[in-house]
């Protein structure tokens, strides 16, 4: 059976691309390397807390994820998943059939030793291969320097510092504040770049922030840090905070290519360029998430979903000949 749409990636984007694929029809494979949807939100931070989540003021990240996968209308004989599945070769094909409607098609075998024909590719894997930036070199032998964790009760009437100054730092110490003995934040700039209501929470749960800091050293026994010397970008003035815990939000480093089977343009970061059908230079072949870029794109949740739809909604229009796009209700 030749497919409509290829889907690579169960993470927000993928999924909300299944969501859409299945609200108009059409048939796809969806596939995802690891063992369980949800990408790097239940991966790395499923407690994190969403803000931006249309219909909650907040919700927990897995909570939110495991809300969108119910509510996809699951029909194995249109749309069939394979879990801890990846792609072993993907080419580039002639059309069997319409092939006014279709410059490509795209023959795909999988790591499960099974092949199949696709009239389009959507690729929504994330950043693909990365890592935490880290505090310092070597500090994984620290048992208390935390980049991801399942129990927030882990840190209650516990000292935490937490240094980012980005939505996912603040959103830590917002969440952490009122069942920890003290959150400290720092930040190497002025600015932050979360969003100005998350600092006056924080302002407002008296959680310290701490600003424009750095960290330079640290005191550690066995596989425990008990304190942290941090220096100030401006003046070098050095200042002492005793911890508990230390949560690192410094962002994902990506290696590799998000892509790298095909020859596609991508940015200097390695994601594919796509324009405003969220379409690739090749034909029939599309990116969404953070697996894509293009002028003036915004990285969080809600342009995944709608990025998704996006281009779900503009292969449909290609697949069934439409004049003008389905709306993708």
């Amino acid at each position: 059976m030749i497919k409509d749409v290829l889907i690579i990636g169960a993470g927000p984007a993928g999924l909300y691309a299944w969501k859409t694929a299945a609200d108009l029809g059409l048939t796809a494979t969806i596939i995802e390397s690891n063992k369980k949807y949800g990408g790097q939100v239940t991966n790395l931070y499923p407690q994190k807390p969403v803000r931006n989540f249309p219909g909650y003021n907040e919700i927990k990240a897995e909570d939110a994820i495991h809300k969108l996968y119910d509510s996809i209308l699951k029909d194995e004989s249109k749309v069939n998943t394979k879990f801890n599945t990846t792609i072993t070769n993907i080419k580039i094909i002639e059309p069997i059939e319409n092939k006014e409607l279709f410059k490509n098609w795209f023959e795909v075998e999988f790591s499960d030793k099974t092949k199949q024909i696709f009239k389009t590719v959507l690729c929504t894997i994330g950043v693909g291969q990365y890592k935490k930036r880290r505090l310092f070199e070597n500090d994984e032998k620290y048992t208390n320097i935390i980049y991801e964790f399942k129990d927030s009760n882990l840190f209650k009437n516990k000292k935490v510092v937490i240094f980012g100054g980005g939505d996912s730092a603040l959103d830590w110490a917002n969440f952490i504040a009122p069942i920890a003995r003290k959150v400290s934040l720092v930040h190497r700039r002025t600015e932050f770049r979360a969003k100005s209501s998350s600092i006056e929470l924080a302002k407002k749960q008296n959680i310290e922030l701490i600003y424009p800091y750095v960290f330079n050293s640290y005191v550690a026994e066995d596989n425990y840090v008990s304190s942290l010397e941090l220096k100030n970008v401006e003046n070098e003035e050095h200042i002492k905070l005793d911890t508990d815990f230390i949560i690192v939000e410094f962002g994902v480093q990506f290696y590799g290519e998000a892509f790298n089977i095909l020859e596609i343009k991508k940015n200097d970061n390695s994601r594919i360029c796509v324009d405003y059908r969220m379409s690739s230079s090749i034909e029939g072949f599309y990116a969404a998430g953070d697996a894509c870029a293009y002028e003036g794109k915004s990285r969080n949740i809600l342009s995944a979903f709608f990025e998704a739809m996006q281009a779900i909604i503009n292969i449909e229009k290609v697949i069934n000949d439409r004049k003008i796009l389905n709306n993708g209700w």
